[in-house]
């Protein structure tokens, strides 16, 4: 892959992955969280064996470290870290999402820290500080005294506490002992998800068909077919460029969010969105060098 096509494979990654946001919130009016990431993961998983099986074809049969990478991966990833996702974006603004969102690298670096023996160097607390100042300028929406009074979102609650199993997600995916490429992995953890939360979602929530629900559905089909996808490409194009240049590179998105934000939802963006994402932004940079 040439640099240039690197390049703007990951501007379409961002594209993809920042429109969850606003059209998370739009389909979340249709269908509820459990449906949502159970269709995503009923869709998404055959898709991605098929390109598994293109891409990467296995020489030797799955063992069992495969299959318990499978398990912890899919419960943690889609069932836990995406259905919390969506229960904390259905009680807050896709914007608040976005920038809480784009902390997670640092949530991913103290967990290293703390459970691989990763090196957190003084550059790094700084970037720590930064975001965590990004966090509370979004949580208090720019005042104190919503600190003080400890008045905040319950969404925005949530959407941090769905960061807890992000951080289980990726230190697992670092170290589990499945030798199988990514996009293995991933398809079988999507299996995983969809034996989980089919039945699941269609005992808790209420059946609401494509005709009841276009939108939703349409939102399902949207982040099978292109924001799971985005995953395989976001790996080809770490092998390409580098995993330092395409996670500066990602830093966009908090801006792209914003914008589609704007344009898809009505949202407005609020000065203390803005001081967030730029406090995000230096801060994951700092943090994660």
């Amino acid at each position: 892959m040439s640099e240039r096509r690197a390049y703007l494979l990951l501007l379409a990654v961002i594209a993809f992955w920042a429109g969850n946001f606003p059209l998370g919130k739009l389909a979340l009016a249709e269908l509820g969280p459990l449906t949502l990431t159970a269709g995503r993961a009923l869709i998404a998983a055959p898709i991605l064996l098929v390109i598994a099986r293109v891409t990467a074809p296995r020489s030797h049969p799955l063992a069992l470290r495969d299959y318990r990478a499978f398990v912890i991966l899919g419960l943690t990833g889609l069932v836990g870290n995406t259905t919390l996702w969506y229960l904390g974006l259905r009680q807050t603004s896709a914007l608040n999402a976005g920038v809480l969102g784009a902390t997670s690298p640092i949530f991913v670096a103290l967990g290293a820290s703390a459970l691989l023996g990763d090196r957190v160097s003084a550059r790094n607390w700084l970037g720590i500080a930064l975001t965590v100042a990004a966090v509370l300028t979004t949580l208090a929406k720019g005042s104190l005294h919503v600190l003080l009074t400890f008045s905040v979102n319950r969404g925005d609650l949530i959407i941090l506490a769905s960061q807890s199993l992000w951080v289980t997600y990726s230190l697992y995916s670092r170290a589990a002992a499945s030798q199988l490429p990514p996009v293995w992995v991933m398809a079988g953890a999507h299996v995983v998800s969809a034996l989980v939360l089919v039945p699941l979602a269609a005992a808790v929530e209420p059946w609401r068909s494509p005709f009841a629900a276009p939108l939703g559905w349409a939102v399902v089909l949207y982040c099978a077919g292109l924001v799971t996808p985005a995953h395989v490409w976001y790996y080809a194009v770490v092998r390409a460029i580098g995993p330092g240049r395409a996670a500066g590179f990602m830093n966009l998105m908090p801006f792209v969010v914003i914008a589609l934000t704007w344009l898809l939802v009505g949202e407005v963006a609020h000065l203390y969105h803005l001081v967030g994402a730029v406090l995000a932004i230096a801060g994951v940079f700092l943090a994660t060098r």
